[in-house]
């Protein structure tokens, strides 16, 4: 089981595990990440990691876009919707 304490720590980039999983492709990792947090409530762990920047002031989404992985865009772009319709 992923520890969620884990998957919001950044390393000295301000990157996290979900910016490496989108970089390489990895849509199954990308959709274990995410859905492995919280999903709603006072504070969206999931939301917050998808919209989380690095140093560089980029996210993971755009990480994904920059190198053409564009099933893992359209998933976490459709997942932060989703979750700020529900907050």
């Amino acid at each position: 089981m992923i520890n969620s304490a884990d998957l919001l720590q950044v390393d000295d980039i301000g990157r996290t595990t979900l910016f490496y999983a989108a970089a390489k492709g990895d849509l199954l990792e990308v959709s274990k990440i995410i859905y492995s947090l919280a999903g709603t409530g006072l504070s969206c762990q999931r939301l917050s990691l998808i919209n989380h920047k690095d140093q560089s002031g980029i996210t993971a989404v755009e990480v994904a876009e920059k190198l053409g992985h564009e099933e893992i865009r359209k998933l976490l772009v459709c997942e932060s919707i989703r979750m700020e319709y529900y907050e």
